[in-house]
């Protein structure tokens, strides 16, 4: 199989919802500064969120560059390697924030990222856990698989202990239970593709449950979320996230007139950032993010199906998965839909290691288009200019 062009309307797609992003953060980023200074005692200047954020961006697109460049058997062969050193990152941040460390982020008491002086972000190693999870799961599936081992412990031992150390390190020491969904989302999707046995794959799927609502038990704060989104609770953010909503109607109030980010709407810039959008572009504006979505990933599933290799074909599963997860916790939340829960909405929140990693896995998946097969397209093409002769043939009869 040889290589042909990549799939860059991918990258368009990405590029789209970064620049849209960019556009919004700059309408909004003075209110979110003003507010911010005004409540917490912050000196944000009125451009301090956009110039960050610009930053980001260029940084998230250096990334997907680098994942389209680096070559994929290079990064099957450290997955290992670095699904382990990201679970050590996720034990060493948790220990820093207990021990009160300088270079450990907290907020809300949840401890999940290191700060890094020089660009002024967080490093949350929850996302380098993701991409790690996709590659090493992936390696892992197409192994077992051609040892004919997918049903036995040599298989369900190292792909369980995924699973377990997420929900521990994770969804229990860094109080992160949206990643955790995320996570298992990405091994549930490439085991099913991955041909795992169906009977299997329903015990699997019975613990993941049982898993979820332990989380959700033992965190008081998890079952105050369902509360609210129940009418029970405090149901604030997400009351004032469906006001933002209304406020927009269907045309929106407006680049620049936005008034739910004064210090009404919470997380405005990140986590909430889709109601902004419904609210400076109503439901046009949401209507036609959603489509760009829906466009992104139904490429990235073409790519996993045009691909010959069961490796690659499975990690662009995996980047499915994983960006379509962020995508119905974070608008699901925000409509009232589902239970409120703290997750970036890819590639236009606010923030960065999320954008950074969820990049680089985009690129990576660019790269495995260059390798795709091209048979189906050739047969359309053969197709095609086989009814043209046709025509033509009858229509030089009837002359």
């Amino acid at each position: 199989m040889r290589k042909h062009k990549t799939d860059k309307i991918i990258a368009l797609l990405v590029i789209i919802l970064m620049l849209t992003s960019l556009v919004i953060v700059y309408a909004i980023g003075g209110r979110v500064a003003v507010a911010n200074n005004a409540a917490k005692g912050k000196h944000f200047s009125e451009l301090y969120f956009f110039t960050h954020h610009a930053v980001i961006i260029g940084l998230s697109i250096a990334s997907m560059i680098a994942g389209y460049k680096i070559p994929y058997k290079f990064l099957a062969k450290i997955a290992k390697k670095l699904f382990w050193f990201s679970i050590i990152l996720c034990l060493a941040v948790t220990i820093g924030g207990k021990l009160n460390a300088p270079f450990v982020t907290c907020d809300l008491g949840a401890c999940r990222a290191f700060y890094v002086p020089i660009i002024s972000v967080g490093f949350a190693p929850v996302e380098l856990l993701k991409i790690s999870t996709a590659l090493y799961g992936a390696y892992l599936i197409k192994t077992r698989k051609k040892a004919g081992q997918l049903d036995s412990k040599e298989f369900w031992v190292p792909y369980a202990t995924i699973f377990a150390m997420t929900a521990v390190f994770v969804g229990g020491f860094q109080k992160d239970l949206g990643s955790t969904v995320v996570i298992s989302m990405i091994l549930a999707s490439m085991a099913l593709v991955g041909g795992v046995p169906v009977k299997s794959l329903v015990i699997a799927g019975g613990v993941l449950l049982l898993s979820a609502g332990a989380l959700i038990v033992v965190a008081p704060h998890r079952i105050a979320r369902i509360s609210g989104w129940e009418g029970d609770g405090d149901s604030y953010h997400l009351q004032s996230s469906i006001i933002t909503f209304g406020t927009g109607g269907l045309t929106g109030l407006g680049l620049g007139n936005s008034i739910q980010a004064s210090g009404y709407l919470p997380e405005s810039l990140t986590d909430s950032i889709f109601s902004i959008i419904g609210e400076t572009w109503g439901f046009i504006g949401t209507s036609l993010i959603v489509m760009v979505f829906a466009l992104l990933l139904s490429r990235i599933l073409r790519v996993s199906e045009r691909t010959e290799d069961t490796e690659q074909s499975l990690f662009a599963v995996s980047v499915f998965a994983w960006i379509i997860s962020h995508v119905i916790i974070n608008v699901g939340g925000m409509l009232g839909i589902i239970p409120m829960k703290g997750i970036t909405l890819p590639f236009l929140s606010y923030g960065g290691t999320s954008m950074l990693f969820a990049a680089f896995a985009v690129g990576v998946v660019i790269q495995i288009s260059g390798w795709t097969k091209r048979k189906d397209i050739n047969e359309d093409s053969s197709s095609r200019r086989g009814q043209r002769r046709a025509r033509y043939a009858s229509s030089s009869r009837r002359s």
